[in-house]
């Protein structure tokens, strides 16, 4: 592959760092502060440190993070640089995958592809490697790998990130200047940013236990300690959130779907939904859905509020919408194979009966139900 021509403008780098050998933490910080002192390159934001298992030979476990760079260096220029600064902190290269006191690995430089004997950029083992992503998606996670095209939060979420552990705040740890201020450390399987915002009381996690990684969802199971000191096991369902859509035809009908459900053992009445994949936002996600679902095109969209839906064990949102100026497409897209869906509309009166007859169960369509009843029935 040819190499790409670069320009001595400013460009953004993102950087791998790790260690495991001597005092690591202080060696990556340092590395940091040499890095933001070197001529032609700043520091502009840093992950926080992550405990990882090696790869290769036995030795001790790792310290990682990910730092992003402003730089008016060349790639090579760049990696020269990183180079010196490894031999700095006493690195040396005897074995593939051994231990080492300092790695600083260019992953990422602005959307170049680079193939030379001495570089490859993108880095191209990173979308393998979880100790690369996890705090990468901290601070770059709509930075778009130009050889997949896909985000790296996305390419986060596509690998298993149960051997990451945060760096535990009690072991006297303290973020650099680099670091973003005022943030609790987060899980890795928590890297779906949501729009509605938590509460200020976050636990403190002690240990992570087990995370399932489900084609829809995650499964996981912390110990944690709360607010009030307690502390227990608690399983938890990390969902991307949900997005649903009343649609409102011009006769006044609303657009429902009569959907089978295995866990109920049987078809339930609702609205139409989905989950809303990597990428996507909530309206985008329904816009999208409501085509595939029912046939129709919502051409007027107008944002009922959110909400989460079982907040027990579930931090999933569901984003409601009403859609109206509806257009009964002429060739819909086909339904999901996994999905077995028929269309029914019903009035606003109708639905409401439905509802307090036990005829329509589903907690996500009641409650934005009630969010869009003040718009389809005109009451206060």
């Amino acid at each position: 592959m040819a190499q790409r021509a670069i320009s001595p403008k400013l460009s953004q780098a993102l950087i791998a760092l790790g260690s495991n050998l001597g005092d690591s933490y202080t060696i990556l910080e340092s590395a940091l502060e040499a890095l933001n002192q070197s001529s032609g390159i700043r520091v502009e934001a840093q992950s926080h440190w992550y405990k990882t298992k090696p790869i290769g030979p036995p030795q001790p476990d790792y310290l990682n993070g990910c730092a992003l760079l402003q730089t008016t260096l060349t790639p090579h220029a760049l990696l020269a640089t990183l180079f010196a600064i490894e031999a700095e902190f006493g690195r040396e290269r005897r074995e593939r995958w051994g231990a080492r006191t300092l790695d600083l690995d260019l992953l990422l430089f602005d959307d170049v592809i680079l193939q030379t004997p001495d570089l490859q950029v993108p880095h191209p083992r990173m979308n393998q490697r979880a100790f690369v992503l996890v705090p990468l998606a901290e601070i770059a996670p709509d930075w778009i790998e130009p050889r997949s095209q896909r985000s790296i939060l996305e390419l986060a979420r596509a690998i298993d990130t149960s051997d990451i552990q945060p760096l535990s705040s009690r072991s006297g740890a303290k973020l650099s200047r680099f670091a973003k201020r005022g943030e609790a450390l987060p899980h890795p399987s928590s890297l779906i940013p949501k729009s509605m915002p938590l509460g200020s009381e976050p636990p403190q996690l002690l240990e992570h236990r087990l995370t399932y990684k489900g084609r829809k969802f995650d499964f996981e199971v912390n110990r944690l300690r709360l607010p009030n000191q307690s502390e227990g096991d608690w399983e938890c369902i990390r969902h991307p959130g949900g997005a649903l859509v009343i649609p409102v035809t011009s006769e006044g009908k609303l657009v429902l779907v009569n959907q089978y459900r295995f866990l109920v053992q049987g078809r339930l009445l609702e609205f139409p939904a989905g989950t809303v994949e990597i990428g996507e936002n909530p309206l985008e996600t329904i816009q999208r859905e409501i085509e595939e679902e029912t046939g129709y095109r919502g051409n007027q969209w107008q944002k009922l509020g959110e909400f989460f839906l079982a907040p027990g064990y579930s931090d999933e949102v569901i984003y409601a919408f009403l859609a109206q100026d509806l257009q009964l497409l002429e060739h819909p897209p086909e339904q999901d194979e996994d999905e077995d869906i028929q269309t029914v509309l019903m009035t606003p009166e109708e639905v409401e009966k439905a509802i307090y007859a036990g005829d329509l169960t589903d907690s996500k369509s009641i409650s934005s139900f009630m969010l869009a009843r003040p718009i389809l029935l005109g009451s206060s």
